[in-house]
This record gives structure tokens, sequence and C-alpha cells, in this order.
């Protein structure tokens, strides 16, 4: 027990999901409270506030200082309850629509890489425009 999991271990990948479910409740509550204001989708009752794929952990919601400061918040708790710390270094803000300077700046509360779209994740372009024949071509 006190030497914890190793790495490859069959049982690690069920004690993650374990682990992200208390993250998972603590951003529907945050969002419930009013903590953290996610993207309402217009005509209906849905807010997404955060999605989960394997290890990755993408935090979507309206660009507010407010909401930077209250995600680093729930984060900092979330590491001090389970142990599971944030690698900002491989983290990056997005501010859609937001000016570049400004993401600059309110991306210091999290400690992470300003960045702007397109971007390329698991091989594939997010943010531009799929018409394009040039966003194919990048494909190939």
């Amino acid at each position: 027990m006190t030497k914890g999991v190793r790495q490859g271990d069959p049982l690690s990948p069920f004690l993650f999901i374990i682990a992200m479910e208390g993250l998972n409740m603590a951003m529907k509550t945050a969002v419930e409270k009013g903590v953290f204001e996610g993207i309402r989708f217009p005509n209906s009752n849905i807010c997404l506030s955060h999605l989960f794929y394997a290890d990755d952990a993408l935090f979507i919601g309206e660009w507010s200082r407010r909401n930077i400061t209250n995600l680093a918040r729930i984060l900092r708790c979330f590491h001090i309850v389970s142990g599971l710390k944030v690698n900002f270094n491989k983290s990056k803000v997005f501010g859609v629509g937001a000016p570049s300077l400004e993401v600059l700046h309110w991306s210091a509360p999290l400690g992470c890489e300003p960045s702007s779209l397109p971007f390329t994740y698991l091989g594939i372009p997010v943010g531009d425009n799929m018409n394009l024949k040039k966003s194919m071509e990048a494909d190939n």
C-alpha cells in the first residue's frame, strides 16, 4: 500500500477512472453553485464545462478572470484531496476570440502556456476550417 501502483499495472486505469470521477463531481458541483461558468447551448438546458478522454482533461467555460481563478482553485483542491497533480507544463490555455495578450495574462493563474487556434490534438486539426482543401491536405 505504501509504494503505490506501478506504471503498467492493470489496475492503474481503473484507479484513474475512480479518481477522475472525483474531479467530474467537483466540476459538476462548481457549475451548479455558479463557481464555474460552463458553455450553455442555446435552446437547451445543456451546460458543457469539461470533457475527459483517457488521461486528458478539457475544461470549457466562459472567458473570464473569475472562471480561470476558480478553475485553478478547483484543480488545487483536487490535487490536495487525490494526490494527483495536473502537469501544467503540458497544459495550454486557449481564449477563443480573445486577444492573444489577454490569453497570455490570464494563463498565469493556472501556470499554463497560452496558445491559439488552430492546433493539433492526437494528429487531428482542431479549430481549422475543415472545408478548406489545405486542411484536408495537412493530414496526408
